[in-house]
């Protein structure tokens, strides 16, 4: 299995797919905001960096997939923006679901000094909402009770790719027979 993974992630499909899935999500966020009028809250906006760190990682791994290395960077790349992802996103659960004193996130991101996304990107980046109770749901779960389910399986898969990627190749012997 861990091989049919490795050769899987040798090809430029499934860095495709992980660059379609993280833009497909960014699409959705930017639909929320725009289409739905949900403002982000900073949460919705770390979680958008980490989604867009799937699409940073399937693009190097597009790029190189024949090398090695790069398949490891991309897979470390993807494993973190999941991990992170996942955190984020638990604390975005329990700020929508907390009442009372202290139930608001911040108001600002504080992205770093070298890369700050609110100021390059604000259409995307810039948090002009509040944590609280959202009024979107679907199948009885709302936006960060999704997100934590999107980023566990992105922990899984990045760990897949990995893994794969210390597997051992089976030798094929038939070309020393021609």
């Amino acid at each position: 299995m861990l091989r049919f993974i490795q050769e899987f992630t040798a090809s430029r499909l499934s860095w495709g797919l992980l660059i379609i899935f993280g833009m497909a999500m960014e699409g959705c966020a930017l639909y929320f905001q725009y289409g739905l009028n949900l403002d982000p809250c900073v949460n919705c906006v770390y979680e958008r960096a980490c989604m867009a760190g799937f699409v940073i990682a399937g693009l190097l791994g597009f790029l190189f997939p024949s090398f090695k290395l790069t398949r490891l960077l991309s897979s470390l790349i993807f494993l973190g923006c999941s991990g992170l992802g996942l955190k984020i996103s638990i604390g975005h659960y329990i700020e929508s679901v907390s009442t009372g004193f202290g139930s608001s996130c911040a108001i600002k991101a504080s992205f770093p000094s070298f890369m700050p996304l609110d100021e390059w990107l604000p259409w995307l980046f810039k948090p002009i909402g509040q944590c609280g109770k959202l009024p979107w749901s679907l199948l009885g779960l709302g936006m960060p009770e999704w997100l934590i389910i999107i980023f566990s399986c992105g922990i899984a898969v990045s760990v897949a790719f990995l893994l794969s990627q210390f597997a051992s190749r089976k030798r094929d012997f038939t070309a020393l027979y021609r």
